[in-house]
């Protein structure tokens, strides 16, 4: 009996000591593991945050490009302080002309076939460089570079003279095939040398000093002052730009200057003049100066697809032999309007890129401008006893804008010459041109 209560009293005190102490084991036991978890989880997240700190510099050490298509690709660096971007533009052309005596041209040609490049080094210094490799020749366009310091920007190089709207507007985007006949007979154009430009929201002006161009040649090259100011009036649907330009050139030692235009087909030939040929002496003679100065004035407005252009512009020149200057004149108007309803662009004291709505190759019909101009040019002075002749001519021209960068262009022209050597003239011109840019 003593045993049996023995083992009863052995039973009950193992149960008495179950009772007691398995409980807080088991809670303390789940204590612990939390804590392991907590230090599990802290380990994942450690682990995670260096995982992506070295995705972030292996990304980092990657390629340091960005690509952007602009017609062709652009290049830059990821922190925009390096781009590069090759450009260009091709224009196939085909004209026919024809005057009093009959067909004169029919024919064809690449009016332009540039390539170049144009980027930005390390943010602030802009450059941009092109030539042109029609007619079987390779002329230098622009080759500039720029300082940025925004708004003022300094440029050295070869570059357009700041003078008239059409001229500073680039060739892809003006509305006919060929500029106002005063840009050519005034000799508008690019020469080496270092300008100042300032441009805000609305206004700009812009001065420089020039001397000869890229084609070089030596001895004494004209010497020109330059400047052009222009200020826009941005309207809800469009915008007003009013604007005027100087230039004055003292002639080289030669000291001679001719003045001389097409009708608006560049495969034309010239039909007033104020040079001459000399048949005694066999010799073409030119006009005798030391000095020319040219003034310009433009209007221009845009009110959604509607567009109005006109320029008009006076050319002096400080005849060698004569007190008085001899004084030429030059100017156009024209209307435009996009049927299906774009816009021209505009920027910075010129037109820019048309954007296309709906363009061809996204099943749309594209852009469609039409327009109507009228141009004169006038290169006889009878005071100074110069006779160059004076041109008229009437044009309408559609254009057809595929996408942004490329258009097709067709344009008719009748010119009408009083006075030079080819007094009572007509001249009729159709040209068509297939144009892209990148």
């Amino acid at each position: 009996m003593s045993i049996r209560l023995r083992i009863a009293g052995l039973a009950a005190a193992t149960a008495i000591s179950t009772g007691l102490f398995v409980s807080p084991v088991h809670a303390q036991s789940i204590e612990e593991l939390q804590k392991q978890i907590n230090a599990l989880q802290q380990q994942v997240t450690e682990m995670k945050a260096k995982q992506d700190k070295a995705e972030e510099k292996k990304s980092d050490a990657g390629p340091d490009l960005n690509v952007k298509w602009k017609g062709a690709p652009e290049f830059s660096s990821k922190d925009g302080n390096f781009k590069m971007k090759v450009r260009g533009r091709l224009f196939a052309d085909y004209g026919n002309v024809s005057d009093n005596g009959g067909k004169v041209v029919d024919n064809t040609e690449f009016r332009t076939a540039r390539l170049g490049v144009e980027g930005v080094v390390f943010k602030d210094v802009k450059y941009k460089f092109e030539a042109d490799f029609a007619g079987d020749s390779v002329e230098i366009k622009d080759a500039y570079l720029a300082w940025d310091l925004k708004p003022v920007t300094i440029s050295v190089g070869q570059m357009k003279t700041p003078n008239s709207l059409e001229e500073q507007t680039s060739s892809r985007y003006i509305t006919f095939m060929e500029r106002g006949s005063f840009t050519d007979a005034f000799s508008l154009a690019r020469q080496t040398g270092i300008a100042v430009a300032y441009a805000d929201k609305n206004a700009t002006f812009t001065a420089g000093l020039f001397q000869g161009d890229a084609s070089g040649g030596g001895g004494v090259e004209d010497r020109t002052y330059a400047a052009r100011a222009t200020y826009a009036v941005k309207l809800d649907d469009g915008l007003v730009h009013v604007g005027a330009s100087v230039r004055h050139r003292e002639l080289d030692e030669a000291g001679e200057v001719r003045y001389r235009q097409r009708p608006h087909n560049h495969q034309a030939g010239r039909y007033v003049d104020t040079s001459f040929h000399d048949p005694i002496a066999d010799e073409t003679v030119h006009i005798a100066a030391d000095s020319d100065t040219f003034y310009g004035l433009e209007l221009a407005g845009v009110m959604g697809p509607f567009s109005a252009q006109a320029e008009w512009a006076w050319q002096t020149a400080n005849l060698t032999a004569m007190t008085d200057n001899a004084t030429f004149s030059g100017g156009y108007i024209d209307l435009s309007y996009f049927i299906t309803g774009e816009s021209r662009g505009y920027k910075k004291g010129a037109f820019s890129r048309v954007k296309v709505k709906n363009p061809v190759f996204e099943g749309g019909m594209g852009a469609w401008q039409v327009a109507v101009r009228y141009d004169t040019i006038d290169l006889t002075d009878a005071d100074a006893a110069i006779d160059g002749g004076k041109q008229e001519t009437y044009l309408i021209g559609v254009n057809w804008h595929l996408n942004d960068y490329t258009r097709v262009m067709a344009n008719y022209s009748t010119s009408d010459i009083k006075g030079g050597a080819d007094d009572g003239e007509n001249i009729d011109a159709f040209g068509l041109r297939f144009q892209v840019d990148w």
